[in-house]
C-alpha cells in the first residue's frame, strides 16, 4: 500500500493542470480521484460510485468524513488528507459541476 501511495503522489504533484479531454479544467487533484472514479466522474467499477453531477454538499461531506475518520475507507482517508481544503472545495465543484451518466 506505500509503495502505491508513493507512485499516486508522484502523480499527483508532478501531473499536469490542465486536460485537453474536458471542456472544463479539472483541478489537478483530479490525477489521485481519475483511476477510481474516471475523469469524467463515471466509474467503469460497479463497486465504485460515480461523481459526476452529484450534490456539490453530499460530495463534500462524504470527503470531509473520511478526512475525519468518521467514514472508513483506506484509499479515500489517505488522498482525502493529502488535499488542501480549497483543492477539496475544487474537486467537489469540478465533479458536481459534470454531466450525470445516464441510468443503465
Amino acid at each position: 500500500m506505500r509503495r502505491f501511495q508513493s507512485i499516486v503522489c508522484l502523480v499527483l504533484f508532478g501531473a499536469p493542470t490542465e486536460l485537453t479531454a474536458q471542456s472544463a479544467t479539472p483541478p489537478r487533484f483530479v490525477m489521485a480521484c481519475a483511476p477510481c472514479h474516471g475523469f469524467d466522474g463515471v466509474s467503469l467499477e460497479r463497486n465504485i460510485p460515480n461523481l459526476a453531477g452529484q450534490n456539490r454538499e453530499y460530495l463534500y461531506r462524504q470527503l470531509m468524513a473520511f478526512r475525519s475518520g468518521s467514514r472508513i475507507h483506506p484509499t479515500m482517508n489517505f488522498f482525502s488528507n493529502q488535499a488542501t481544503p480549497d483543492e477539496l472545495e475544487r474537486l467537489v465543484d469540478y465533479y458536481a459541476g459534470l454531466l450525470a451518466p445516464p441510468p443503465p
